[in-house]
């Protein structure tokens, strides 16, 4: 047992010597070794990944613009003081149902009551003043200068009918009464004897007039026809949608931070101003176009060149070609195909 022990040894050491002597050749060896490790990887590596093909499939294709907007009024108004004043009578508060032509609030008018009682008294002074004149010239000869004097006198008697109607249309001046039937929601002041600058407005909103407004891009308003088919979805009412449609579509644009837009509105179902408040944002989904039972593959499979659209075709496992085709509906992942493919065609999906 020694003795093959004492063999190991003495091989061992040649061995070491061996190695000592030929560190070069060792090093070279292991470099040329690590070498064809990584090229035998990289081939590995960058072999040719299976193609993924897949073929056109018939479903309903329904175009889509998704645009954001607020809940707003048809019939909507704010209505203000002329002047301002002192509020001496509040017909209506915010929430409360208002007639037509009922009156919402009045400011003190005393002062323009008695401009207008002074005016009066200036009509009648006047209108004496010309019947008598009248009395005199009856059945007169009238010389130049008093037929002058006469129409003088009808001339006092105008002006100071018109200052009677001045007077009374500032009269009406303090009153605000509703041009419609509505709600009232929003009033400067609940109760009388605040005073208002001419900027305090009071509104009123016919709740049967509420609508959707969008702003729709003017690059796709040339899509938006009246009649389309919307859904809305509030904010407000994550879990809800409303269907409607395009009622209107404004004939001047506004401009935005964005571009320009235009205005399109489409009406609420069952309105109600406890359940869309003015100003509540949401988004709406307007059909742009439809068509049943397409024929469709992945806009992603396509290519455009020369205004004319190309796929490639399966011929092989892991082979294809190139090939026109005709296009139709197009939304934001998918295509229909008007001719160049069926059915039975595989087309290739790029990663």
């Amino acid at each position: 047992m020694q003795k093959q022990i004492a063999k190991i040894l003495v091989h061992t050491k040649k061995i070491l010597a061996l190695l000592r002597r030929r560190w070069k050749l060792s090093a070279v060896l292991a470099v040329v070794l690590l070498a064809g490790v990584f090229f035998f990887l990289r081939s590995k590596s960058q072999e040719a990944p299976a193609l993924n093909f897949a073929q056109p499939v018939r479903q309903d294709l329904t175009k889509t613009l998704d645009v954001s907007g607020v809940v707003d009024a048809k019939e909507k108004v704010q209505m203000r003081f002329l002047t301002g004043g002192r509020i001496v009578y509040v017909g209506a508060k915010v929430g409360d149902w208002v007639d037509r032509h009922q009156v919402i609030a009045r400011t003190d008018a005393s002062l323009v009551a008695n401009q207008r009682d002074q005016a009066l008294n200036n009509y009648l002074i006047e209108r004496w003043t010309f019947e008598n004149s009248q009395e005199q010239v009856k059945d007169k000869d009238l010389t130049d200068i008093e037929r002058r004097e006469v129409e003088q006198e009808q001339f006092r008697l105008n002006n100071s009918v018109l200052a009677v109607e001045m007077q009374q249309i500032g009269f009406r001046d303090n009153y605000i009464s509703a041009p419609f039937a509505g709600v009232l929601t929003v009033a400067p002041t609940p109760v009388a004897g605040v005073q208002l600058g001419p900027t305090d407005f009071f509104e009123l909103v016919n709740p049967a007039s509420l609508i959707f407004r969008a702003a729709v891009d003017e690059a796709d308003i040339a899509s938006v026809q009246s009649g389309q088919k919307a859904v809305i979805e509030l904010d407000a009412y994550r879990d809800t949608t409303f269907n409607s449609s395009v009622d209107f579509i404004s004939y001047t644009s506004n401009s935005t931070n964005t571009g320009t837009v235009f205005i399109v509105e489409m009406p609420l179902p069952n309105p109600d101003i406890n359940t869309y408040r003015i100003g509540m944002n949401g988004d709406v989904k307007i059909e742009l176009a439809a068509k049943q039972n397409a024929l469709t593959i992945p806009l992603n499979a396509t290519r455009e060149r020369d205004n004319k659209f190309f796929v490639d075709v399966k011929t092989g496992e892991n082979s294809f070609e190139e090939r026109e085709i005709t296009v139709g509906l197009e939304t934001e992942d998918t295509v229909e195909v008007l001719s160049g493919l069926t059915e039975d065609d595989w087309v290739l999906i790029p990663e």
